[in-house]
């Protein structure tokens, strides 16, 4: 079960309660913030009574005030990891419309450590989207590739020498990079480093209107992951841009001049 936290004015003890948020039953902390002594001693009683439930991950309001004391008792943002890797097909293909490259010319490199099933998906989607996908990963690729030459006709490079993924115009990282890769390409997608992707990535979400309406003030990400996460909204009912890439050459270290 998710936490959802509110910040609002109301009684100085604040209150807890399950509710049902946009289809998923959450549980509701709401913290007073019209005295701050008040909020402080209510988050630090609301985060125990969270944790002692059993919830571990919480959808937190926009720039809390109080979310160390329910990071201390264990209750964390919902990760987004697994939204913004789902997504990374949908964030090429923008990027790709952003930094005007052709589809048939396009070459997209992904860094993973393994083929997970959500890596499969990935793959299968760019080689719908490139004319070239190159796939470095340490195990599980030679299945995926001969299916994918079976089933569309599409050849992935995979594990092919440094220079092929140096020389992409995107690259996907599902894993940390080696540090002697250079790359020389257009734009790269951290994708594997936690909470940092929201900032690092230029990947930004939003919620659609009636999500917006029910849970305002709220992070986005964390709620929409939790939305994707249980089935609520699939990925392309989320909206999604690539921010800031038109007439830049660099963003974030993440686009190479």
């Amino acid at each position: 079960m998710f936490g959802y936290i509110v910040y609002e004015s109301g009684e100085r003890r604040g209150r807890m309660a399950f509710r049902n948020l946009l289809g998923v039953r959450v549980l509701e902390a709401a913290v007073p913030g019209r005295r701050r002594l008040y909020g402080a001693m209510a988050a630090r009683r609301l985060a125990a009574a969270m944790r002692k439930a059993g919830v571990t991950q919480a959808v937190f309001p926009r720039d809390f005030p109080f979310a160390e004391s329910f990071w201390r008792k264990g209750v964390l943002p919902v990760s987004t990891l697994e939204l913004y890797r789902a997504l990374a097909g949908r964030a090429v293909k923008e990027a790709m419309t952003a930094l005007s490259l052709s589809p048939g010319e396009v070459t997209v490199a992904v860094l993973a450590d393994r083929v997970t099933v959500q890596v499969e998906e990935l793959i299968t989607e760019l080689c719908m989207t490139a004319r070239y996908v190159v796939l470095q990963a340490s195990r599980g690729g030679e299945d995926l590739c001969r299916r994918l030459k079976g089933e569309y006709g599409v050849s992935v490079l995979y594990n092919p020498g440094r220079s092929q993924v140096e020389e992409a115009d995107l690259l996907v990282e599902l894993a940390p990079p080696p540090p002697e890769l250079r790359f020389q390409g257009r734009l790269i997608l951290p994708l594997y480093d936690g909470e940092r992707v929201v900032r690092r990535s230029g990947i930004r979400l939003e919620l659609p209107p009636k999500a917006a309406e029910a849970a305002a003030g709220c992070e986005a990400a964390q709620l929409l992951a939790v939305l994707y996460r249980s089935g609520v909204l699939q990925k392309y009912q989320i909206p999604l841009k690539i921010v800031d890439i038109p007439g830049k050459t660099h963003y974030n270290a993440s686009i190479v001049e």
